[in-house]
């Protein structure tokens, strides 16, 4: 069994993306472990000293020949298409691909845990309820949700329900918008609205309050799970400790900076930080309803003009985020995983954007 620096070999699906290529850094920083990645086109973000190995997750022959030439004791399970993919990607990723992925762990002799990105999106919006794992729900294939936010929710559950030890030790990181360096999809589109200048435009009263997460943080709940992971398997296997924290197998974490603020309250301070800062007098709402419809017609058009191919950026399910919140007790992260939020998410923010700002030539 690996060391508490050292997970073993270790493959992470989806290392080449945002997420994916972030953890392996910080695998690299903090532990001594043997990494590998699985990527449908491994090009972006390689890093040296990490093997890449081409492969869909969907295709069950090519996930098991990648288990078997590389053996991995941990499995980190960070693939997804963006939300503004259309329905058949969606489901072949989020739902046929983590079956695959899961099926063949189960069948590899080498692979004791699998941790799985989740997402907020997964989760059934609760307005003005500070939401713990045992009383959140998820969305299931009959709910009317978007299919991203279903196929996730399908995603967390099947790999919850796949925790069978003391053969397989499954775990799911529940994580809602993430923010960073290099960040394309939160930082790089809220900097891009200062250069359209669009950033004193908000969409609703702001009332509504969400959770964020540094991506550091997030990474570093990742290895946190992995490692309880195995240290459960390592006592189930000699008899030893019991978990005196609280089981981690066959369980959710909601993670984040354990800050709860209205979503433009947030963004206006990044764009305060990029040297662009927004008064209260300059704030320009757009009723819901109306973004809304802009956005049901916007996505009716595409529908009809591509034949179901394509889809907008401004999607229905987008404004429905907005008008719902999130709100989170993170406590039972801290205490199973050990996580720690960032001491000041104002500090981080600040530097983070100071970084983007330079890198995106705001």
């Amino acid at each position: 069994m690996a060391s508490d620096d050292n997970l073993g070999v270790v493959l992470i699906a989806g290392g080449c993306g945002y997420v994916g290529s972030k953890l392996v850094k910080l695998l690299q920083e903090k532990t001594s472990s043997e990494i590998h990645v699985m990527s449908r086109s491994p090009k972006d973000n390689i890093r040296p000293g990490v093997q890449y190995h081409a492969g869909d997750i969907a295709d069950r022959q090519r996930v098991t020949e990648i288990l078997e030439k590389v053996k991995p004791q941990v499995i980190f399970h960070t693939v997804s298409p963006a939300y503004t993919e259309p329905e058949r990607v969606l489901r072949r990723v989020n739902i046929d691909g983590t079956r695959v992925l899961l099926e063949c762990a189960a069948e590899s002799k080498s692979v004791r845990a699998v941790v799985y990105t989740s997402s907020d999106s997964a989760v059934v919006q609760a307005p003005g309820v500070k939401l713990t794992e045992e009383i959140a729900e998820l969305y299931t294939e009959s709910s009317k949700c978007n299919v991203y936010e279903k196929t996730k929710a399908i995603a967390d559950a099947m790999v919850l329900a796949a925790n069978n030890p003391p053969t397989l030790y499954t775990a799911t990181l529940r994580v809602p918008s993430m923010y960073g360096e290099d960040n394309d999809k939160v930082m790089g589109v809220l900097l891009g609205g200062v250069k359209k200048k669009q950033h004193a435009m908000q969409v609703g009263d702001n009332k509504r309050t969400f959770e964020f997460l540094y991506i550091e943080s997030a990474c570093m709940a990742h290895i946190q799970a992995a490692k309880a992971l195995l240290a459960e398997a390592a006592a189930d296997s000699d008899g030893s400790a019991s978990k005196k924290n609280g089981k981690v197998n066959g369980e959710a974490f909601f993670v984040s900076d354990g800050v709860n603020l209205p979503y433009f309250t947030w963004a206006r301070k990044i764009y305060a930080f990029a040297g662009h800062p927004v008064a209260d007098n300059e704030v320009k709402s757009m009723p819901y309803g109306l973004v809304w419809t802009v956005a049901f017609v916007s996505e009716w058009l595409y529908w009809v003009c591509s034949f179901g191919t394509k889809a907008p950026n401004l999607r229905q399910g987008a404004i429905e985020y907005l008008a719902g919140g999130s709100h989170w007790d993170i406590s039972k992260a801290k205490e199973r995983l050990g996580f720690e939020p960032v001491a000041d998410q104002d500090e981080v923010l600040k530097r983070v954007t100071e970084y983007e700002v330079k890198r995106l030539g705001i």
